[in-house]
């Protein structure tokens, strides 16, 4: 599901750079999501970028689904995938502020309509639920 919904958690974020071969190839600036598990057709928590196009920017064709590495550095996060050659650097201080300090870690990120989802690590998940249920939205099972 594309946009606010329930158990889709907003984050704010300031821009997101996408570069390819160290060269940056557009900036925007997108809307950032916790989406909860068992809410808006979720089977597992992850973080959801949006913006329209988002997936062509990237490279992702609908549904493929790329490995990536996660890095948290101060106030933003870098997602690296050498198999699309693609780093997204997502600018988002609740992001960053969510991340274990210096986290970094494996994770997949795959195409949907008008943007990107990044799925993680399971102790991330565990942070992301955390927070979820603190503001109302505790992960359920099914969709």
């Amino acid at each position: 599901m594309t946009g606010p919904g329930p158990g889709k958690i907003r984050l704010d974020c300031e821009k997101l750079v996408i570069k390819k071969s160290r060269e940056v190839v557009t900036t925007v600036r997108p809307a950032v999501y916790i989406h909860v598990r068992g809410y808006s057709y979720a089977r597992v928590t992850h973080i959801d970028v949006e913006y329209p196009s988002l997936e062509n920017m990237v490279g992702l064709g609908l549904r493929e689904i790329v490995p990536i590495y996660l890095k948290r550095v101060g106030d933003y996060v870098i997602i690296k995938s050498l198999k699309i050659d693609t780093t997204m650097i997502i600018y988002s201080r609740d992001l960053a502020r969510i991340m274990p300090y210096r986290y970094g870690g494996g994770g997949v990120m795959g195409g949907k309509i008008d943007g990107v989802f990044i799925g993680v690590r399971r102790d991330l998940i565990q942070i992301l639920e955390e927070i979820a249920a603190r503001v109302g939205w505790p992960p359920r099972r099914g969709s």
